[in-house]
This record gives C-alpha cells, sequence and structure tokens, in this order.
C-alpha cells in the first residue's frame, strides 16, 4: 500500500493487537487478526447504528473504531506514510 493509510489499532483485553486498514492497491480493508476478519466479514454497526460493509472504505473504518470502542476496547486511529507491509495479514 502507498500514501498514507488510515490505520485502526484494536486492543484486546488480553494482550492482542490487531491492524485494521483500507489497502488501497487493491481496494479491500485488511487485518493483521485472523480472528478479527470473519468478525468483520460480517459488517458493523457505525455510531448511528446503521450496518456499514467493507466495501464501505474509510466509512468502514470508522465503523470499526466505533464498534470496538463502543465495546469498551482501547483503540486508537493513525494515519501512516508509506508502505504496510505487515506479515500475517489477512484481506477481509
Amino acid at each position: 500500500m502507498s500514501g498514507d493509510a488510515d490505520i485502526v489499532v484494536v486492543h484486546h483485553p488480553k494482550g492482542a493487537v490487531a491492524l485494521v486498514w483500507v489497502d488501497l492497491s487493491v481496494g479491500a480493508v485488511v487485518t493483521t487478526h485472523a480472528g478479527l476478519r470473519n468478525t468483520l466479514r460480517r459488517g458493523l454497526r457505525d455510531w448511528a447504528g446503521q450496518i456499514v460493509q467493507t466495501r464501505d472504505g474509510h466509512i468502514f473504518l470508522s465503523a470499526v473504531y466505533d464498534h470496538f470502542f463502543l465495546k469498551g476496547y482501547r483503540v486508537h486511529w493513525f494515519s501512516a506514510p508509506g508502505v504496510i507491509g505487515t506479515h500475517p495479514s489477512y484481506r477481509v
């Protein structure tokens, strides 16, 4: 992924950390956590309670942030310039 990437970082209470971002080169949401992939594929509710799907791109990232924030997880949003090359990564 090139350019600035918006990344949502989700901290699980048991210590796991997952990154979620939109890979602009393939137009897909990607995560570093295999188990989270299934949750994300079902879609998430945004702050207004509407179901948002991965195809909604950056709007979906906002829904990821809202979903986990409302469940009490520590969540961070940041932008990073350059290429994100994390392994493993899973296309949602």
